[in-house]
């Protein structure tokens, strides 16, 4: 049995499940959205509390503001991810329905740590939470299917190549109630089927790259937090030339917990180094979640 364009399931006991879309305002997940139908869009917001960050077009601002309820005042993103998501859905005519969180800074203080390669807790309680609350107060229990973009030519991301199986989907750890001593009591849910559709249908790239140019989406150079810990210490000097205030930003928490996003040095040292002119720029983060990387 398949799913909705060509993904295949286990006798068919996907079928009837609601399919859903997450989109990251990245070329990739821009073209999964296009291409393959779903009964729902999805895009998580990470936002972040500064104030000299906040979009210098209200309009913006206004539109972002309407579609959380909330407030707004900046994301860790490209301002051009919220253009996109904005257009995008133009260009799909159908609703996306954004989600969010607690702020980056709520998050960092909760924790009393900063996210880096040991601790990889941004995309969790960011961008999966809010979407896996916003399941769990909408289905009550009942699995979706989850479309993820993730491409045929970085299926690393969803399968171990050395045995060409699929990488485990792990339930989701979350709060469930309260122990008579009053700590929390955790438990774990198995909430979604995800699915690969551009790994099923060969998608690579060149054929995002390709569709991009014949759409006038003004994707952001570089994908995903602008100060993200998987990127190379070059991306985010580039960054810092690109994106000055949103690296102050990552470099304000740096130096207020006295920790770092990298181990090797801190983000306001490499505002400091040379900008090596051949590297490969604009490649994402490489997270492993299937939410953030174009």
């Amino acid at each position: 049995a398949k799913c909705p364009n060509g993904s295949p399931t286990p006798a068919g006991r996907f079928l009837f499940m609601d399919t859903v879309i997450s989109v990251s305002g990245g070329k990739t997940s821009s073209y999964l959205a296009k291409h393959f139908s779903a009964d729902l869009l999805m895009f998580s917001l990470i936002r972040i509390e500064a104030n000299y960050c906040k979009p210098k077009d209200n309009s913006i601002v206004k539109y972002v503001s309407d579609k959380i309820g909330m407030d707004f005042i900046a994301t860790a993103e490209s301002d051009k991810t919220l253009y996109v998501m904005r257009d995008l859905e133009q260009i799909l005519g159908k609703n996306i329905i954004w989600v969010t969180g607690e702020t980056f800074e709520q998050v960092i203080y909760k924790k009393k740590a900063i996210p880096n390669l040991m601790m990889r807790f941004c995309t969790t309680e960011m961008k999966i939470k809010p979407i896996f609350e916003w399941w769990l107060n909408r289905y009550n229990g009942e699995k979706v299917n989850m479309y993820l973009g993730i491409r045929y030519d970085e299926k690393e991301r969803a399968f171990d190549l050395k045995t060409n199986r699929r990488k485990e989907e792990k339930p989701f750890r979350h709060i469930v109630g309260k122990h008579e001593n009053g700590y929390n009591k955790w438990g774990e849910t198995q909430w979604r089927n995800t699915i690969y559709p551009l790994i099923n249908n060969r998608i690579s790239h060149y054929h995002v790259s390709e569709w991009a140019k014949t759409t006038n989406l003004v994707f952001p150079p570089d994908s995903n937090c602008v100060g993200c810990f998987h990127k190379d210490v070059q991306q985010l000097r580039k960054n810092w030339d690109d994106e000055p205030l949103k690296m102050r930003w990552f470099s304000e928490m740096e130096q207020e917990l006295k920790r770092r996003f990298k181990k090797e040095m801190s983000y306001e040292k490499i505002k400091t180094i040379g900008l090596q002119q051949d590297f490969f720029f604009g490649t994402g983060s490489g997270c492993q979640a299937g939410f953030c990387t174009d």
